[in-house]
């Protein structure tokens, strides 16, 4: 089963030792000794020793006293800040794509991903200047899709994505990509059995 969010950051921190040669704190109290303040500087520091981006982002955000995906709702209501049409889109979409699918919602700093019951990855939403964007899993899609840029979240597996601008194509959209991830019957929401 796919981690979310959370737990994935809890994995990092909890296997700075075993790939980086440091705990967690081991790596706060380095980046406290270097005097540096500003967390663009300690992410580019923790880099030059050898973290991977993610790694470096983990100790900064930490070093920051900032908890580390504690509070999803934040996450979302963070992400969709500057954007208050596409979050009214976003929660009727998840609304209503929920009395037919059950699904996992786990928020990143950037996207918001989906995952079926069985925790495979199928959509990830990003707002974006330009719209919602939605990169989904799958290629067979019967409607007009673009392709998708990890850049704009969500996993490897996505290959297309699209610009919602309404509810009945993001619902289509929606359904394609969680039928083409979920591989067999979907599993009905606890409501519906």
């Amino acid at each position: 089963m796919a981690l979310g969010p959370k737990a994935m950051g809890e994995a990092i921190a909890a296997n700075l030792k075993t790939k980086t040669g440091k705990t967690l704190d081991e790596w706060l109290r380095a980046v406290s000794a270097q005097g540096l303040t500003e967390q663009k500087a300690i992410v580019a520091w923790l880099k030059e020793q050898g973290l991977g981006h993610i790694q470096a982002r983990l100790v900064a955000d930490r070093w920051a006293g900032q908890p580390l995906y504690d509070n999803p709702e934040q996450l979302i209501t963070s992400l969709f800040d500057r954007y208050p049409d596409q979050y009214a889109l976003w929660n009727t979409l998840m609304e209503r794509f929920r009395v037919a699918q059950q699904f996992d919602i786990n928020p990143c700093k950037g996207y918001v991903p989906l995952y079926t019951p069985r925790g495979r990855i199928f959509a990830s939403f990003k707002p974006m200047r330009d719209g919602l964007y939605l990169g989904l899993t799958g290629t067979d899609f019967d409607f007009a899709t673009i392709p998708h840029k990890l850049s704009r979240g969500g996993a490897d597996s996505m290959t297309r994505g699209l610009f919602v601008e309404s509810l009945a194509p993001g619902l289509r959209a929606l359904q394609a990509a969680y039928q083409s991830t979920h591989l067999t019957q979907p599993v009905p929401h606890p409501s519906h059995r």
